[in-house]
């Protein structure tokens, strides 16, 4: 089990993103025990023993509040939000899961009460204690959903993916902007049904033509890393691994960190974003997908 460990960063860059959010706030939260820790997780990479929990909030929302008051306003539209910059407040960790282990009341309370900021972070957990906090629409969680076959074997102990669409009308009357995440995409025999049939879940559970025009989504194809690999394979996660680390389909990069990472290769992951769409606007064509990489 990782080690919890209370401290004060001094990391207090606001980092410029422009897919999930305009930019990645300080952390919060480094570290996280999320069903995904021992498969996909990026965060693992870099952070597998340790759970950071960030102490000096104040410090970190003076920072983003600083970054926020040098930008141009009003903001001009983008993918990440029409009307206020976006920040990612969960990018290594799980806010969903974590909510017991910082005070996210006062950092949501920050983001619902800022002229021109909002928050936004992915989960994949569903946490009905956030339904008690009213962010008036700027506070954004994405639910992360994949096929629940692929969910029972990658991220195990997460919340059911029929729980998190179901919850999604519940946290809309709550005051949250909703979005989903299709994250990680992993190709496998039969993937294309599997998502037809999560799109289909989708597609019955959200119904209201309101919650269809608010609910979109972006997509991303898993990528993964050799010592991240390795480690898996020694914990024994062998039927996870032999999806996750596919060199016959795959390909070197150097991620955005610096690290080595793998994807699928340029043309096939082409190909594969090209079909996963076709058969995403066939079923869900209201579900506006942001960006898909």
């Amino acid at each position: 089990m990782p080690q919890l460990k209370r401290q004060r960063t001094k990391t207090l860059t606001v980092k410029d993103n422009g897919r999930s959010a305009d930019y990645v706030t300080p952390n919060f939260i480094y570290g996280c025990l999320g069903g995904c820790r021992d498969s996909y997780c990026y965060v693992m990479r870099y952070n597998h023993d340790k759970v950071f929990i960030n102490e000096n909030t104040e410090q970190i929302l003076g920072r983003i509040d600083a970054h926020a008051g040098k930008l141009a306003w009003p903001k001009a539209p983008n993918q990440t939000d029409p009307t206020y910059y976006t920040y990612d407040i969960g990018c290594s960790t799980d806010i969903g899961l974590h909510w017991k282990h910082y005070d996210w009341e006062q950092v949501f309370t920050f983001f619902r009460d800022h002229p021109t900021a909002k928050a936004t972070f992915a989960t994949k957990y569903v946490n009905p204690k956030m339904l008690d906090f009213d962010p008036l629409g700027k506070v954004r969680i994405r639910f992360s959903l994949m096929p629940q076959n692929m969910s029972d074997l990658v991220e195990p102990k997460t919340s059911k993916i029929a729980d998190r669409i179901a919850a999604i009308p519940h946290f809309i009357a709550a005051g949250y902007d909703v979005h989903v995440n299709f994250s990680p995409i992993i190709f496998c025999e039969g993937w294309l049904d599997d998502y037809r049939t999560l799109f289909e879940q989708l597609d019955a559970a959200i119904t209201d033509p309101a919650h269809r025009a608010m609910v979109q989504a972006e997509a991303i194809m898993v990528t993964h890393n050799p010592w991240q690999h390795q480690r898996n394979l020694a914990a024994g996660m062998t039927e996870s691994e032999a999806l996750l680390w596919r060199p016959d389909i795959q390909e070197h990069k150097r991620s955005g960190y610096g690290s080595s990472a793998v994807r699928y290769r340029r043309d096939f992951k082409a190909q594969l974003c090209e079909e996963w769409l076709a058969v995403h606007d066939e079923v869900v064509p209201w579900n506006t997908v942001r960006y898909l990489f």
